[in-house]
């Protein structure tokens, strides 16, 4: 039989405590704090699935007792959600930037209520899945880079968006040159068809994260948050989860850098979206071509009011026809460019061990 997930509720509202643990009892087992002091105490003990947390209580606030449990390693990874009743743009910043994954606006139904946990708590598990398999496996950081090992890697990453076909794979070459870096990142690609997000770690992102992204997105370059920070163009956002403070030199130049990179994934997601609306109109042209055809077919050539039909079509196909060849033209030079293999030359040169200057 399958253990029962663990709710902790600390809020000092004691009418507010009741309507939560009669709305969960039933589905979860419940544990209840009125003050961030026995919050984190009983968070210690009893190692909950998740955290609902008061923002304004006594002795400790809820953001304080947030930034308690992220600093403990057995309890970091604990989904926390901020319960308030303020919904200012200002109290999400300070609740994204404290670590917590969602924040809702009090007070809300049970139902709503029911859904962002079970949403957050899955999160959690597949997270700690997949931290599982992959432990002993750690990546190594370069801590000791420099600019020309910097330049080196940026050059590289650019020379490889010939060879991304699709968003995904734009998404994993990007984390895999941030990775060099030594950089913990999620982003935003936003193209077209609506915002699509990744998460270096495979780990889908929290509510949170995603409405920080798109509120973030058009407030300029740079964005930060203590160690997280925003890095901004129009059709990609980037963010950076260790900035290092205590290094002012490595914080520099990846600031100088990260740019540098992101002005090269925001042409290939121009690019990409280009290329996915010429195949999307291939295809009409071609069903269009098809629909003609037809009707070309079951027309009667003995009828002249046909005859001026069959004409008038026929003149439309052969247009229609032109411009299938040309996109099939365009697409096949874009294909044939995105198949370029990345020589050994280049290979040798853009290593990441090689400095140039």
């Amino acid at each position: 039989m399958t253990a029962r997930r663990k709710v902790l509720i600390v809020d000092d509202d004691k009418a507010w405590q009741a309507f939560l643990a009669a709305s969960l009892q039933d589905t979860y087992d419940v544990v209840a704090a009125y003050d961030g002091d026995i919050g984190l105490k009983l968070a210690s003990e009893w190692t909950p699935d998740i955290i609902f947390l008061d923002i304004e209580m006594p002795l400790k606030n809820g953001f304080e007792v947030c930034i308690a449990l992220k600093a403990d390693p057995l309890l970091r990874d604990i989904p926390v959600i901020f319960l308030s009743s303020k919904s200012s743009l200002q109290e999400k910043i300070t609740g994204f930037k404290v670590g917590a994954d969602d924040y809702i606006v009090k007070p809300c139904d049970a139902e709503f209520l029911s859904v962002r946990i079970a949403r957050s708590t899955q999160l959690y598990h597949e997270k700690k899945a997949l931290d599982e398999k992959a432990e002993g496996a750690q990546v190594l950081a370069f801590e000791a880079m420099n600019s020309s090992a910097d330049l080196g890697r940026s050059v590289r990453f650019a020379e490889r968006t010939y060879a991304m076909d699709s968003f995904d794979k734009l998404a994993e070459g990007l984390f895999q040159t941030l990775a060099e870096f030594g950089l913990e990142t999620s982003v935003m690609f936003v193209t077209e068809a609506g915002p699509l997000f990744y998460s270096h770690n495979k780990y889908e992102l929290s509510p949170l994260e995603k409405d920080m992204f798109v509120a973030i997105h058009n407030e300029g370059r740079f964005c930060d948050f203590g160690s997280r920070t925003f890095c901004n163009f129009k059709r990609v956002s980037l963010l950076i989860k260790n900035m290092p403070e205590e290094d002012p030199e490595r914080y520099g130049r990846i600031k100088d850098t990260v740019p540098w990179i992101l002005g090269t994934t925001e042409g290939k997601v121009g690019a990409l979206d280009f290329h996915l609306e010429l195949v999307a109109q291939h295809h009409l042209i071609s069903g269009a071509i098809e629909v003609m055809e037809a009707e070309l077919t079951a027309l009667q050539p003995i009828d002249p009011q046909q005859n001026d039909i069959r004409n008038h079509l026929a003149a439309a196909l052969a247009q229609l026809e032109v411009m299938r060849r040309g996109q099939t033209a365009i697409q096949n030079r874009l294909d044939s460019a995105n198949r370029q293999p990345v020589t050994e030359l280049a290979d040798e040169i853009f290593s990441s061990d090689v400095d140039f200057f």
